[in-house]
């Protein structure tokens, strides 16, 4: 606890006037750093034998584009685990949701319970963090409510059995909203996903060095966070314009496809499916086997936001998604 709250205090002065600061910070780190709490306790062979893959998230997770990446490598092998993309959009592990939201943000702990107990995961993987923060600027408080929601999800994925895979917050990108004038604060004063800080990377960085000292007891924590900054500075350096987003949130397919490979470089899955490209028709294809098998859990295990589509009884998405090609 009072090393909690040693990170937790640092990290909060960490973040006071740091315009900009921890991204560079994170930039600086250069390659994608991964830690381990007894990786070496699992092969491929052992891994692939943990089916199903649960991934947890928000709404970059949603949106599927990196687990259908892997769900396209990953079948090229022999006996390869099933893939469950279980994202909501508007997520957060902390349950802390803007003033301004037209609705209070869904909580993974609402629906966590069902979740395990319906899909029974060999390996769960979360990613949370960008919501968290509710795009306001840095605040003790607030990264305590994730440090101990995130600290709650182990807890509770640990006790299913399943093996923990800590994906760290993406990056935030404030070029295209402030080309547009929508950086905040709103006319309100206040900060929301329509009007965020202008540094909130700031406030994922903080929840990236906070994961990567895997107080959670992941098996793996991927640092998405460095890596996707360290990329985007390879890609500024022919095109400075050059961004992930079009919203500074939501990241494109090249995004996607980039945390794919990060996540088969970190794993120990066979090297021939490391390095690929997959064709976009079967990406697609594979999207689509996972929206129908999505839609059927999330309406399975508690819908925890408006606007969600409904989804088959399971049963019948299983069944529908295995006649796809």
């Amino acid at each position: 606890m009072l090393r909690t709250l040693i990170l937790f205090f640092s990290s909060a002065i960490a973040g006071v006037g740091s315009t900009g600061l921890l991204a560079q910070d994170s930039a600086a780190r250069g390659a994608p750093s991964q830690r381990v709490a007894g990786a070496e306790a699992l092969d491929w062979a052992a891994l692939q034998q943990r089916t199903p893959w649960v991934f947890l998230g928000d709404s970059n997770t949603y949106a599927g584009g990196y687990v259908a990446q892997l769900d396209v490598r990953l079948r090229a092998l022999e006996s390869p685990p099933k893939l469950l993309n279980l994202g909501v959009s508007s997520e957060t592990a902390s349950g802390l949701s803007e003033v301004d939201h037209p609705f209070k943000r869904p909580c993974v702990h609402e629906r966590l319970s069902k979740v395990l107990t319906m899909t029974r995961p060999g390996v769960v993987f979360v990613c949370y963090g960008m919501n968290d923060g509710i795009y306001a600027p840095p605040s003790p408080e607030r990264l305590q409510a994730y440090q101990a929601g995130m600290l709650r999800l182990a807890e509770a994925v640990h006790a299913s059995g399943a093996v923990l895979v800590c994906l760290t917050p993406p990056i935030f990108e404030p070029e295209p909203l402030a080309e547009k004038g929508k950086l905040g604060p709103a006319e309100s004063g206040r900060y929301a996903y329509f009007a965020p800080y202008p540094q909130y990377d700031d406030v994922l960085e903080q929840q990236t060095q906070w994961c990567l000292d895997n107080e959670m007891g992941a098996q793996w924590v991927i640092d998405l966070h460095a890596m996707l900054h360290a990329e985007k500075k390879k890609r500024q350096t022919d095109d400075p314009s050059f961004v992930f987003s079009g919203d500074g949130i939501h990241f494109n397919s090249q995004a996607h496809a980039m945390i794919a490979e990060r996540i088969l470089r970190d794993l120990p899955v066979p090297d021939e499916i490391r390095g690929q490209s997959p064709a976009p028709d079967d990406v697609e294809r594979a999207g689509k086997r996972m929206q129908i098998l999505r839609n059927a859990y999330l309406s399975a295990t508690g819908k925890n936001r408006p606007g969600l589509p409904a989804g088959d009884p399971i049963w019948y998405a299983e069944r529908a998604a295995a006649r796809l090609p």
